[in-house]
């Protein structure tokens, strides 16, 4: 379950906050020793938490969500980036720029905690190794990259698809027939963008 409970269907907005709190993901993911699979998979739950609201348990409203982020964010930043670690961080980071977590007596300092967990994902989306990724991904047409780069292109805290200050050689436009932003921001397959 750590490694293959959710396989990108939109049906996984269901079932992805038990996947989380059966398999106790948030103490998983923090002991998994940056194991790649373990941390992907972190990444599709979370995204999934990031939309799910009415279907599931949104990352607001998860009482372990900032300890899951903390980890999480701290193993991708060990790993480095690929494209779909990229869209994991993007659509987290995107989120908790929208978001605010529901005040709770269970977790003490979840704001201030929630804002560091923010912090620290639009620091790694803009390392520049990560920012060159998510643009060869997208000019390679990988689909995943295509909602970071239509969608939030424009927030002036995610640069990756908008930094004016980069090399000119650096910035890619997204593939002709790039398809169905929606699609890849709800679906998220390994190597492929949605059924």
């Amino acid at each position: 379950m750590l490694r293959r409970a959710l396989d990108g269907d939109f049906l996984n907005s269901y079932f992805a906050d038990t996947v989380a709190r059966v398999t106790a993901l948030h103490e998983a993911v923090a002991a998994s020793g940056a194991d790649a699979e373990v941390v992907d998979q972190t990444g599709r739950i979370l995204h999934v938490m990031t939309y799910c609201e009415g279907m599931g348990t949104p990352l607001r409203r998860c009482p372990h969500a900032v300890s899951l982020m903390e980890a999480h964010v701290r193993h991708l930043r060990r790993l480095g980036p690929t494209a779909e670690r990229f869209f994991a961080a993007a659509t987290v980071a995107h989120h908790l720029v929208q978001q605010t977590p529901l005040p709770t007596d269970e977790v003490p300092g979840i704001k201030e905690r929630w804002d560091e967990a923010r912090a620290s994902y639009l620091a790694l989306v803009d390392r520049r190794e990560w920012r060159e990724v998510a643009r060869r991904g997208l000019a390679e047409g990988d689909e995943r990259l295509t909602w970071p780069a239509t969608a939030v292109a424009g927030d002036p805290e995610l640069r990756a698809f908008s930094d004016t200050s980069a090399d000119p050689d650096d910035l890619v436009e997204p593939r002709a027939g790039s398809t169905s932003v929606v699609r890849a921001h709800r679906s998220f397959r390994t190597g492929a963008a949605g059924p």
